[in-house]
């Protein structure tokens, strides 16, 4: 038995050389093995084998302050077109842009160059090359994702969304019986909430017309400035997608234009309480023929009415032909006003009985209610209807 023992010792040491001799040969002559932690002569440690060469061909055994790792150079912004350090722009992964072809307004002909308005598409120039242009050839022009005329297109007459009755559209204006409007609200809105009643009403009215952007003249001259903001404020609120671009008056002249129906779609007056006794009377004689133009071309007009101020409202309201009023009388918040119209535009799901807050009046039409006047919201007096507080004229 220790005859054998002695054999089994000598075997397994003679084992051991024979693998250890193996091993160190390929130490010396392969790419792969380290024996010890340790390449042979002439090989360097290269991502954790031995190679004659590193990468690029530099020594990797950290003589030159680097650790041996192949990738260090890709983490440490070493810069090489195909990091993810920003050094360099070629398509690949980490880069800003995506891999070319470069063909859309994101990266158009190159990376980086990105179009914007008024050259916001990415079409090919003459040359055959992408390159960043207007979306659409003149006469036409961008309008939800078309290119249209216009001029002459009765679904985009004059402006994006515009459309017209009668399907004709001839120098940008409606032809034929296109039907405009007058809306009279008896609130100033300077201390209402965006969603309530009272507020609906008003943007009821002010999306009547269904152009996109929505182009409103506001008249402000006399106005308080910070009603006027809140205005504003709870018409963008109930706005959704639409784009609204505000033409403001301080003076009467914009809305003596003879090119209204072009150029707006919405003449908004608001509540004219600084203005002086007398004044608004003789601003309202030199609008009447361009807003009467401006309604039968399908223009919307609204006025505004708090009572504030001289009162003078009803007198710029009827010189201007909106409606025929012998006055107004001024109601305290927490009135209650019924919707008597649902069906009104104006009125539309609008909550009804409704409480008025801040500024508000009932008018005195000297123009009944029936045919192409509407009164949309009256006072609640116990449980009887007073003077109308919103009121809708149709102009055919």
């Amino acid at each position: 038995m220790p005859a054998r023992i002695t054999r089994l010792r000598l075997f397994l040491a003679t084992l051991g050389v024979v693998i250890g001799a193996v091993l160190l040969g390929q130490g010396c002559n392969s790419e792969n093995s380290l024996v010890g932690g340790e390449c042979a002569p002439g090989y360097v440690i290269c991502g954790g084998r031995c190679a004659a060469t590193c990468g690029d061909g530099a020594s990797r055994d950290g003589a030159d302050g680097r650790d041996g790792d192949p990738d260090s150079e890709l983490r440490d912004g070493g810069g090489d077109g195909s990091s993810d350090d920003g050094s360099a722009v070629d398509g690949s992964s980490g880069d800003a842009c995506p891999p070319p072809p470069y063909v859309t307004p994101a990266a158009c002909g190159a990376c980086g160059i990105v179009c914007s308005a008024p050259t916001s598409a990415c079409l090919l120039n003459g040359a055959g090359e992408w390159a960043c242009a207007p979306p659409c050839t003149p006469p036409l022009e961008a309008c939800n994702g078309r290119c249209v005329d216009l001029q002459n297109d009765p679904l985009n007459c004059g402006a994006c969304g515009k459309i017209c009755p009668s399907n004709i559209c001839l120098a940008g204006v409606c032809q034929g019986s296109t039907p405009g409007d007058v809306v009279l609200i008896g609130h100033d809105y300077r201390d209402a909430i965006g969603g309530t009643s009272q507020t609906k009403v008003l943007t009821n009215a002010v999306f009547i017309p269904t152009s996109n952007p929505l182009r409103v003249l506001s008249y402000e001259q006399f106005a308080d400035a910070t009603i006027v903001a809140k205005v504003k404020s709870l018409v963008a609120g109930a706005a959704g997608a639409r784009v609204i671009n505000y033409t403001v008056a301080n003076t009467p002249a914009p809305l003596t234009s003879a090119t209204l129906a072009k150029d707006h779609d919405v003449v908004l007056v608001h509540d004219q309480s600084a203005a002086a006794a007398g004044t608004l009377a003789p601003i309202g004689t030199t609008w009447a023929t361009p807003l009467d133009t401006f309604a039968k071309a399908g223009g919307v007009i609204i006025a505004l009415d708090g009572a504030g101020g001289a009162g003078a409202m009803p007198e710029l309201i009827t010189s201007a032909g909106l409606l025929d009023l012998a006055g107004h009388t001024s109601i305290a918040a927490g009135t209650q006003v019924t919707i008597v119209a649902p069906g009104d535009r104006v009125g539309s799901l609008v909550v009804s009985p409704y409480a008025v807050v801040s500024r508000s009046a009932t008018f005195q039409s000297n123009q009944p209610n029936g045919g192409n006047v509407v009164f949309v919201a009256q006072e609640r007096v116990g449980v009887a209807l007073g003077d109308p507080v919103v009121i809708h004229r149709v102009v055919p």
